[in-house]
């Protein structure tokens, strides 16, 4: 195949091309320029130009229209294939049949949504896209630009309050939904039951989830505002290993309200909204600008999208329902 030359072709007006197709197909000035929606002046301009570019008539006036010469008529033959496969490449998206795909998505995910969305998201992919395969990388916001910026994630979900990244003009975003905190313990561990009191509240010792080992989040800082505080008896870097914590001392933790429904009837825990405003948070679906485009990526996420509110209504479904109902605990 021989190499395009790009500085031969610079020295034509590529839109000289698509004014010619439409003389041929119209054999009138007037005709093209209406079809261009440009003035007939300038239609007339560029066949001049064109025949300057070609060393030939091209067109000429006709006792009804417009007539080829016989160079345009070979011109004309030639380069309609090529307009054709132009307008597809530059205006047609690229079909995608998920059915008959074969990628890979790599997903940046809060670890705390692992196993709401996973087992969902994964029956959806096998039945519809079994082709597709998908790695699943631990991610908070302040690694998930990070991830996309180095290709080790095509899309990530993640908390976007507090402390949201400034996403930057290379990133694009949608806010999914807002949540807030739920406390999750063991009735057999903390036999008074839901909902807790300010005082039972305070009186537990509470688990942490923190990702950078710092014994404090944004719980602390809404307590503080009420001039209270709590004890903090354990960090982990994981919210999978809570539930294990949990079943085996009176502790509790504050846990994200899709997750702390999850856990609740996976692992028979109790929740409780609480007791003051919860501190709330978006959750954000995030990915690079460069996969805008993207057609398998955006079928992706529209699964993810249909997947996650599967979770939240099955959510309100389940053992969590009159809990959700409460105005701090609301999903």
């Amino acid at each position: 195949m021989n190499e395009i030359n790009e500085i031969d072709l610079r020295r034509v007006d590529l839109n000289l091309l698509v004014v010619f197709a439409a003389l041929m197909r119209e054999r009138s000035v007037r005709r093209a320029a209406s079809c261009l929606y440009i003035g007939p002046s300038a239609v007339s301009m560029a066949l001049g130009r064109l025949r300057e570019v070609f060393h030939d008539e091209l067109l000429v006036r006709g006792r009804e229209a417009m007539e080829p010469t016989p160079r345009a008529v070979e011109l004309y033959e030639r380069l309609g294939p090529l307009l054709r496969s132009l307008h597809e490449v530059v205006l047609t998206p690229p079909p995608f049949d998920p059915a008959r795909a074969e990628r890979t998505i790599r997903l940046a995910c809060p670890d705390d949504l692992d196993a709401v969305l996973l087992p969902r998201l994964m029956a959806v992919l096998q039945r519809k896209a079994p082709g597709m395969k998908l790695i699943v990388r631990p991610s908070d916001f302040r690694v998930a630009t990070e991830l996309l910026d180095t290709g080790d994630a095509d899309v990530a979900m993640t908390p976007t309050r507090p402390m949201a990244p400034r996403f930057e003009g290379r990133y694009r975003s949608e806010t999914l939904y807002s949540d807030g905190f739920l406390a999750i313990f063991d009735p057999k561990q903390i036999p008074e039951g839901a909902p807790l009191g300010m005082d039972r509240y305070l009186a537990v010792p509470h688990l942490l989830v923190s990702f950078t080992g710092v014994l404090r989040g944004a719980i602390d800082d809404r307590l503080a505002e009420l001039g209270k505080s709590r004890t903090v008896a354990a960090a982990v870097a994981r919210f999978a290993t809570l539930p294990f914590l949990l079943k085996r001392a009176p502790m509790l933790a504050n846990v994200p309200s899709l997750t702390a429904c999850r856990y609740a009837k996976a692992f028979r825990l109790a929740v409780s909204p609480l007791p003051f405003d919860s501190p709330r948070f978006d959750l954000a679906l995030v990915w690079h600008a460069r996969f805008e485009g993207d057609p398998a990526l955006r079928w992706f996420c529209d699964q993810l999208r249909a997947v996650l509110a599967a979770a939240r209504l099955a959510a309100v479904d389940n053992a969590c329902a009159a809990t959700l109902k409460h105005p701090t605990g609301r999903l």
